[in-house]
């Protein structure tokens, strides 16, 4: 009777793990394109020899639901992901900028073109000094590349605003994100005090923290029952249930890549530098025009009037240049001649030369628009290769993670047909013991 009993037990567990097998693959079936979602399976062990017979074993134990998780694959994702979200954010913006420079060449409308028409004019000056349609050519043309410089301040600043007021929506998402899996940390510990695993929290926490990890990325300390989360630059962000908040105004650079890091790079970094190389190309031309200027003659005779209204220095230069008072005032007072009786075109021939002359840092001023052109498309062009690099990454990643966690249907449909079968045997062993009981007591009572 004792053996029968064993034979009955034994198929009682295993009939209660085929079920418990069954549940989890139709779990995992039914989750498997929720995202974040990581495979369970069921891990049994032998369970307690039998002390009469220590050579044949009582059934099985279920010891565990395991998730599949391969946490050295996740932490890489999280870092990838926050590269590819920062490179992304930086590459969208760089090519906005590039758009506002996109005048490489003498014949495309922009600021080069701007500049060359300006000169030129100085040059078509040069060929009668004393034209006032001349003059008046070359004073439309300074206003244009005027009002060009001024467009692209105005286009960069607004830039650098929208940069800017995205920070703090960024910050708030940020806070909403750890403010969930801070709540989800808290029923993590609790639901885990007995032992077993809360692995769809868990899911449910690591997609929270993804998505965290494409605004900023960050670091994971589990040990002993208490989580941790911080910053790469070791900002605390959550303790167990307990969230510390960020203010916007307490972000920087060093916080760690994403997104967020992007547009303050972007805003503090970027778009300054571009801004202060306009900013030069506005200030020497004003410099250099202004001092050919102010040695010439008009055609009054005046000297020492400068072209361009004086800047005292680079700061914000191409919002500021504008044309001197008396230029504004009267075309005739735009200095051609190096005699005062107005006799020679020399001041209008400098002038018109400084186009090419390199006199401008880094050689002539079309040489130094075109560095800042280049810097642009140079700072572009590394962020579309390191994007690629961290796309590629994480597609890689994502593939591994998938065939290490994630669901695949065909494979828990080849599952279930085994327990099934592993279920029918138990329930047909079952069914035999209670024949053999029946039989034993019909036996005994005869």
């Amino acid at each position: 009777m004792s053996t029968l009993n064993s034979i009955l037990n034994s198929s009682l567990s295993s009939l209660r793990a085929d079920q418990l097998a069954l549940s989890l693959a139709a779990n995992n079936i039914a989750n498997a394109q929720t995202p974040g979602y990581t495979r369970q399976r069921l891990v049994t062990a032998p369970a307690v020899l039998n002390e009469a017979f220590p050579s044949i074993g009582t059934g099985v134990d279920v010891v565990r639901v395991q998730a599949l998780r391969d946490q050295m694959v996740e932490t890489r994702l999280r870092e990838e992901t926050s590269a590819k979200s920062g490179g992304d954010t930086l590459t969208k913006t760089l090519s906005d900028i590039e758009v506002l420079f996109n005048d490489t060449d003498a014949t495309s409308p922009g600021l080069l073109q701007a500049v060359t028409n300006f000169f030129n004019s100085f040059q078509t000056l040069s060929q009668d000094p004393a034209s006032m349609n001349f003059r008046e050519e070359v004073k439309t043309n300074a206003q244009a590349l005027i009002d060009t410089l001024h467009s692209r301040n105005s286009d960069l600043k607004a830039l650098q605003h929208r940069v800017d007021q995205a920070i703090a929506p960024q910050v708030d998402q940020l806070n909403q994100l750890t403010s969930q899996i801070a709540a989800v940390s808290a029923e993590i510990k609790r639901q885990e005090i007995d032992g077993h695993a809360a692995n769809d929290l868990r899911d449910r926490r690591g997609e929270l923290v993804k998505q965290l990890s494409g605004i900023v990325a960050v670091h994971e300390l589990e040990s002993d029952g208490d989580y941790q989360l911080t910053t790469k630059d070791n900002r605390l962000l959550v303790f167990n249930g307990v969230q510390r908040q960020l203010a916007a105004s307490d972000v920087t650079s060093s916080i760690g890549e994403g997104s967020l890091k992007a547009n303050l790079d972007l805003r503090d970094n970027y778009i300054p530098k571009y801004l202060n190389a306009l900013d030069q190309v506005a200030y020497e031309l004003t410099q250099q025009v202004n001092s050919a200027h102010a040695a010439g003659y008009d055609l009054d005779g005046t000297t020492g009037n400068n072209f361009f209204a004086s800047l005292s220095s680079s700061s914000d230069a191409s919002r500021l240049i504008g044309l001197s008072s008396s230029v504004v005032a009267d075309t005739r007072n735009i200095a051609a001649s190096s005699q005062s009786t107005g006799n020679d075109n020399q001041v209008a021939m400098q002038i018109g030369n400084l186009l090419t002359s390199p006199v401008f840092t880094g050689g002539s001023i079309t040489d130094q628009y075109r560095s800042l052109i280049f810097t642009v498309g140079s700072d572009l062009s590394n962020s579309r290769s390191d994007l690629n690099e961290h796309e590629s990454m994480v597609s890689q990643l994502e593939n591994r993670r998938q065939a290490s966690s994630g669901v695949s249907v065909d494979e828990e449909t080849a599952s279930i047909l085994q327990f099934q079968r592993s279920y029918q045997a138990s329930a047909r062993l079952i069914q035999m013991v209670d024949e053999l009981l029946q039989t034993t007591l019909g036996i005994i009572g005869a």
